[in-house]
């Protein structure tokens, strides 16, 4: 039963490793997606009225692979909010995907922004929106948390550490 257990996460590893590196040539618009750079100081915006983030984790992927952030953004306030980036200084990429079945196969397309209903959540979650997280600055460790900056309109911002967890993980 052991070995099986074990087979069995070895061949999810593997395939989640082939999605990886499948990403490059994943679906894009034209325009370019937004750098590290584009967004203002998270030290100094001011949170989304009544907007949290919940139960944030990451995938770590082994040698250096792309990897994804998932977590709920819960809404409380009385207007919807929208998130239209993320940053982390623990990695040179980050962006906003989406996983979508296109002609029979499964495909990354990248988000613009994600609407939050007022008073509602959204989910980011495997097999779904997810937060992209390209070229690691260092190895991922499971067990830490790195922390990503969650953007909203009108430059408001939340931080959240995420925990790092195995690339098995499905919650």
């Amino acid at each position: 039963m052991k070995y099986a257990f074990k087979l069995l996460v070895a061949a999810f590893a593997a395939a989640t490793s082939l999605s990886a590196q499948a990403h490059a040539g994943h679906d894009h618009p034209a325009h370019p997606h937004p750098g590290q750079s584009s967004f203002g100081d998270a030290a100094t915006a001011a949170a989304p009225e009544g907007v949290t983030v919940s139960n944030c984790w990451i995938r770590a992927l082994p040698n250096r692979l792309p990897s994804a952030a998932y977590f709920t953004l819960n809404n409380s306030g009385d207007r919807d909010a929208v998130l239209v980036g993320a940053q982390s200084k623990a990695f040179g990429k980050v962006m906003l995907h989406a996983s979508k079945t296109v002609n029979g196969m499964a495909a990354m397309v990248h988000a613009d922004k994600i609407e939050v209903p007022a008073g509602g959540n959204f989910e980011f979650a495997p097999g779904g929106h997810h937060v992209m997280l390209e070229q690691p600055t260092s190895e991922l460790q499971v067990g830490k948390s790195l922390p990503i900056t969650f953007w909203f309109d009108g430059d408001r911002a939340l931080t959240s550490d995420c925990e790092i967890r195995s690339p098995a993980s499905l919650k």
